[in-house]
């Protein structure tokens, strides 16, 4: 009887925004895949499957082919803000009724299908005050290390550790597909870690990579400076300089400029001499709007959190620690974060809410040029996120 295992998200889903609007957390990209690819790599034929939010659920299920909101029987739960670096494998025999926690949130738990329900909320997540209720009835045990990530630059400052853990076993730390292609006079530095290219990715004369760093399929980089701690998922056209920085499928950033400790989504462009700035003048903490609080991220260096489908204009500079929401479109000295679906422009200092039929528009022309089209499920959660914004 195969294992079952469900990855749920709480409500500090709000914590990863601009990326988590429009996707679960366990498709949150680190290292070289997906957070739930990682853990079915731990759990060798388990199946997977999803709790979170209901909106997402009919597109995560069309991305992932995962049962949705459908747990079943006793189940390992698995809190989605799992670290990839954590070897959830060692949990996987918890006895029914155990609890792991971390700082006071589950982490894992073996329960039954019927328990997990006092948990719920409405949109679908688990309540974490529910499964605090749970965790009080249950045989509890507390991680002494952390096991779950609590906000995105979470994922930009382990990236690089996962890129290792995944490449551990490469020869000279090379993992290079002998279906990409390499031109002449590229260099690769892998004194930092392993360097991983996929099938079909063109790495462009004059490139240089340092480990450790993913390329993945179908990637083509411009002759790109690409510096250790560095995802770039696939079909991406990628220029320039990129430090520690997490670029999700199908982003461009052709040109020269630079994204630094940043998280670039899916579908976005950043122009010509646009500039993420990760580091402030006074050495200090870099900190951080979450919500309607400003959190102190505790590192010197957090870049840009850009949201799937956002614009940044040609030679825009945003300041170190903002975000930019889903299909955002910005220009200009970026000193402030700009929520989805708004136009801003620091030049007249003019915010303008953008118009939905015309992203959609302008979202399906973009996927046409690379023959995808946009789905109904893609549709629906873009108009969600209009409606509903954070």
């Amino acid at each position: 009887m195969r294992m079952e295992a469900a990855l749920f998200e709480d409500e500090a889903w709000v914590n990863f925004i601009p990326i988590s609007s429009n996707r679960h957390l366990a498709q949150q990209l680190s290292g070289d895949a997906t957070v739930y690819e990682h853990v079915a790599r731990r759990l060798k034929g388990a199946e997977l499957s999803l709790l979170g939010r209901n909106y997402l659920a009919k597109l995560a299920a069309q991305r992932t082919g995962m049962r949705y909101n459908q747990p079943e029987g006793t189940t390992l739960f698995i809190n989605a803000r799992i670290s990839p670096l954590v070897d959830i494998a060692r949990w996987a025999k918890l006895p029914v009724g155990s609890v792991v926690t971390d700082r006071g949130d589950v982490a894992v738990a073996s329960l039954r299908a019927g328990d997990i329900e006092k948990a719920a909320s409405a949109d679908g997540t688990l309540s974490r005050k529910g499964l605090a209720s749970i965790a009080k009835s249950s045989q509890r045990l507390e991680s002494p290390a952390p096991l779950l990530f609590t906000y995105p630059w979470d994922f930009i400052e382990s990236n690089g550790d996962v890129i290792r853990a995944s490449a551990k076993k490469a020869p000279n730390n090379l993992a290079i597909s002998p279906k990409a292609q390499l031109e002449e006079y590229v260099s690769l530095d892998t004194r930092g870690g392993p360097i991983i290219v996929e099938d079909g990715a063109r790495i462009e004369a004059f490139s240089r990579l340092s480990g450790p760093c993913y390329i993945g399929n179908g990637t083509v980089l411009h002759s790109a400076l690409v510096r250790g701690g560095t995802t770039i998922a696939q079909g991406c056209r990628i220029g320039g300089e990129t430090e520690v920085s997490i670029i999700y499928r199908r982003a461009t950033k052709v040109h020269f400029g630079f994204l630094g400790h940043s998280i670039l989504g899916e579908w976005a462009n950043f122009a010509a001499g646009a500039v993420t700035s990760d580091l402030k003048h006074t050495f200090g903490h870099v900190r951080v709007l979450r919500g309607r609080e400003t959190v102190d991220s505790g590192l010197q260096k957090v870049g840009t959190f850009i949201g799937d489908m956002a614009k940044v204009s040609i030679g825009t500079m945003i300041y170190a620690g903002k975000t930019l929401g889903v299909a955002a479109r910005v220009e200009g000295l970026i000193r402030k974060d700009i929520p989805a679906f708004v136009d801003y422009s620091s030049h007249t200092d003019s915010t303008t809410r953008l118009d939905l039929a015309k992203v959609i528009v302008m979202q399906e022309r973009a996927k046409k040029r690379r023959d995808e089209p946009l789905t109904t499920e893609e549709r629906d959660v873009m108009r969600y996120i209009y409606r509903t914004p954070r």
